[in-house]
């Protein structure tokens, strides 16, 4: 159990797939969150099959990396039995631990015997350290607060709990109370709450004035038009030594949607920094860890949900995107060369940049493509998306290296 003045808080990194998690694991997480088909809050992520959910634990053991399997949406009375019957196999595959929203899926847990740790999802709101107290006593053994939660507000849970906390430090926001929205249901009924968010805060809308009906007006803010329910993105990587001395246990991350690059390079930025502000080191690393961040999609960043002035920090559907992600190093090739498996196309003669897993190079490196060939072993100028090529660059790339091209 993480305390201030301990080690270091866990990164907690997002999984959307077996292949994500893999990379999640080699670049920096000490804990990993995936979800099954059902009960989790990201039905159109790809999620595990029971299969993949085996070998995702046979990774995150051989490499020291915690699981957290997710069954944190909220059951309606015709899901418990489907429920039952999940939380038996999951049982029996022994995860670390669970995460849960609902009340009835705790008792559903405690019902089946599991030995596995509970943690509890942000989706309950946790603002103060009497409801932490509360969860702690109904057995839960770790709270990821709110998202509305301040800094200050957690220095007082930690002062008044030994429950562990985890806070959310990177990616998406949502502009409901911490997550819990009925916009999307009542427009398109996709229910948010069972994980099949359609994403409608991110839409352009406009108000009409009572007295004249039928007449839109737009409230004009940027030339895109206004978004006053689309949230910036958080990044709280400029203030992560205030959340390391607040005793905060982990940082999470929010993406498993988003693409493996993104995946991996957060992890890796967040493991980074909260090494270098456990050695004294942070304010050195900040300009390259701010960089990092820079280069993985996102909307605007923002430090925390609302700004001073209570107000939400909107920042409409636009994406800043710097790099694209190419793909990545899948095995040695011949003559000196290897295998990429690419996601977009690499050209013969560009010079591209590569990021490395946690225990390789922290800096990026640049590589030139010098040869280009396919399945057969026949030259080409360009690797196409979807397939595995033969690449040589101009110099060794470590193992599981992320190819990306600036943009």
């Amino acid at each position: 159990m993480n305390r201030k003045g301990n080690r270091r808080p866990e990164i907690v990194a997002p999984a959307g797939n077996l292949e994500k998690l893999r990379f999640a694991a080699l670049y920096g997480a000490d804990a990993v969150y995936f979800g099954g088909g059902d009960f989790n809050l990201r039905v159109r992520s790809d999620n595990f099959s029971m299969d993949d959910i085996e070998k995702a634990l046979l990774l995150c053991r051989s490499r020291g990396v915690q699981s957290v399997f997710l069954l944190n949406s909220h059951l309606h009375e015709n899901d418990i039995p489907r429920a039952r019957s999940l939380i038996d196999t999951v049982r029996r595959m022994k995860v670390d631990a669970i995460m849960i929203s609902d009340p009835g899926m705790m008792m559903l847990l405690r019902d089946a015997g599991i030995e596995s740790k509970i943690h509890l999802s942000t989706q309950m709101s946790t603002l103060n350290h009497l409801s932490v107290r509360f969860w702690q006593g109904a057995g839960v053994d770790r709270i990821v607060l709110a998202r509305e939660t301040t800094l200050e507000e957690i220095r007082m849970i930690r002062e008044n709990c030994d429950a562990e906390i985890e806070v959310f430090v990177h990616g998406a926001l949502c502009i409901a109370y911490s997550g819990r929205c009925l916009l999307s249901r009542h427009l398109t009924g996709r229910d948010a709450n069972l994980g099949d968010c359609s994403q409608s805060c991110r839409w352009r809308y406009s108000i009409v004035e009572e007295s004249r009906h039928g007449a839109h007006l737009d409230v004009i803010e940027h030339a895109a038009g206004t978004e006053i329910l689309s949230s910036m993105d958080l990044c709280l990587i400029g203030r992560i030594a205030e959340y390391v001395d607040a005793g905060v246990d982990a940082f999470k991350i929010e993406g498993r949607m988003k693409s493996l690059y993104y995946t991996a390079n957060t992890t890796r930025i967040y493991r980074y920094a909260v090494e270098g502000a456990a050695a004294g080191d942070l304010a050195r690393r900040l300009p390259f860890c701010r960089r990092e961040l820079d280069l993985v999609s996102h909307r605007p960043y923002a430090e925390e949900l609302f700004g001073e002035s209570g107000a939400v920090d909107a920042a409409g559907n636009a994406y800043v995107q710097k790099a694209l992600f190419l793909g990545y190093r899948a095995g040695p090739g011949v003559n000196g060369g290897a295998i990429i498996r690419a996601f977009n196309p690499l050209y013969r003669g560009e010079t591209i940049e590569a990021i490395f897993p946690i225990d390789g190079p922290v800096k990026d490196g640049r590589f030139t493509i010098a040869d280009i060939r396919g399945p057969d072993g026949s030259p080409t100028e360009t690797a196409t998306p979807g397939g595995l090529w033969q690449i040589v660059f101009d110099r060794d790339m470590d193992e599981d290296a992320i190819l990306r091209r600036l943009l």
